[in-house]
């Protein structure tokens, strides 16, 4: 038998759990398209871009998505729910201003 912990408090979970999906992606809008980008050398723009990350070291965009799962408890879920960006806890923190 699995036996699941909350991913927020740690507390054990019973029957009663809640289960977090997020997909994580870059944004596409295909309608941003436009005749000039259909009509561009684009084998050309790769190699100079190419070219240009051996010279200067930079790494490729991740460009992957990316899936996480999170088991809460009724607690956590309920404030999840009331927050799932964390932006109140963001707000607590009050920084001086220096």
């Amino acid at each position: 038998m699995l036996h699941f912990s909350c991913d927020l408090c740690g507390q054990p979970l019973d029957d009663r759990r809640y289960v977090v999906r997020l997909e994580v992606f870059p944004a596409f809008d295909p309608e941003d398209l436009t005749e000039a980008d259909l009509e561009a050398d684009h084998l050309q723009e790769v190699a100079e871009e190419l070219h240009e990350m051996e010279i200067t070291g930079a790494e490729l965009e991740d460009c992957n998505s990316k899936s996480f799962r999170f088991d809460l408890c009724p607690r956590c879920h309920g404030k999840y729910l009331k927050d799932p960006l964390g932006r109140e806890a963001l707000r607590r923190l009050n920084f001086s201003e220096n």
